[in-house]
């Protein structure tokens, strides 16, 4: 990071809890590359005071802000305008500054489109089983229902998933069938795409019940989740001989986005690679 001045742009991450986050690192390795004076910040912001949070960091002249759990959903209403696909993802994780207001964008559907590119993992004809059906889920959905042949939600209880279902009716061009966990599905899984914190935190060392049977005729596996590198999910998949993708891939890719958003700039495809080796070697 440059000397912070009077030019320093300030920019950052909201979320509760937010000392785990990963973006400072990211998004000052991207402007070093782009040889942007920038002071990205995690900011913690409790549920009930995200207007205030907006507010102030609007008044205070920060140009852009990334949002994660649980704030997603709570900034939409905080937002002057919303971009087409926040909307059809019914979330918000990147905030970008007008004289206005924020206007509000979804980059995570994109971030994990790029990412499953960049590890050969195709879905183009494809059923694909999404575990889970939060926040992450729907960004999922909007990410392989054009190419998916199928996409099947496997929750601990159908009543979200029909939520998500119902949210899709218009928009979705392939079938979503949704089941509940361990439930047989009704065609072979090509992809399955764990979307749940499960793996994670407290959680840690463990895996959503039923995914060990959907990975029996699959031939990749994906989970969002980062840290760690690598679930037990994903261990499985590995004994499989599974293609595989931890969530760190989509995690940069829509960083990348953001960043572009944030700073109106377009960064080409040779610096992308030279900034994700970079992160690479930074983090392990």
């Amino acid at each position: 990071m440059k000397s912070i001045t009077g030019k320093t742009k300030v920019c950052g991450v909201i979320g509760k809890p937010i000392d785990h986050t990963l973006s400072p690192l990211i998004h000052h390795t991207i402007a070093a590359f782009t040889h942007e004076n920038l002071a990205y910040v995690p900011f913690l912001v409790e549920e009930n005071r995200v207007e205030d949070a907006l507010k102030g960091a609007h008044a205070l002249g920060i140009k852009g802000l990334n949002v994660t759990m649980p704030h997603k959903k709570a900034v939409m209403p905080c937002c002057v305008e919303i971009d087409s696909l926040a909307q059809q993802v019914d979330a918000v994780n990147t905030l970008v500054w007008t004289p206005e207001g924020y206007k509000g964008y979804n980059t995570d559907a994109m971030g994990l489109r790029r990412a499953l590119k960049h590890q050969g993992i195709s879905f183009e004809g494809q059923n694909v089983a999404i575990i889970g059906s939060g926040g992450a889920s729907y960004a999922t959905v909007v990410s392989v229902m054009e190419e998916a042949r199928s996409i099947h939600i496997f929750n601990r209880t159908k009543e979200n998933a029909r939520v998500l279902q119902a949210h899709f009716k218009e928009t979705c061009p392939v079938p979503i069938i949704i089941y509940e966990m361990e439930e047989k599905p009704k065609v072979n899984i090509d992809v399955v795409i764990q979307t749940t914190g499960v793996g994670m935190g407290n959680l840690k060392g463990q895996m959503p019940k039923g995914a060990s049977e959907l990975l029996e005729q699959a031939n990749a596996a994906v989970d969002l989740i980062y840290n760690p590198s690598e679930t037990v999910f994903l261990k499985e998949a590995r004994h499989r001989d599974l293609k595989r993708m931890n969530g760190f891939d989509m995690l940069f890719y829509q960083a990348i986005i953001a960043y572009e958003l944030m700073h109106h700039v377009t960064i080409d495809e040779s610096s992308i690679q030279a900034i994700y080796m970079e992160l690479m070697k930074e983090i392990g």
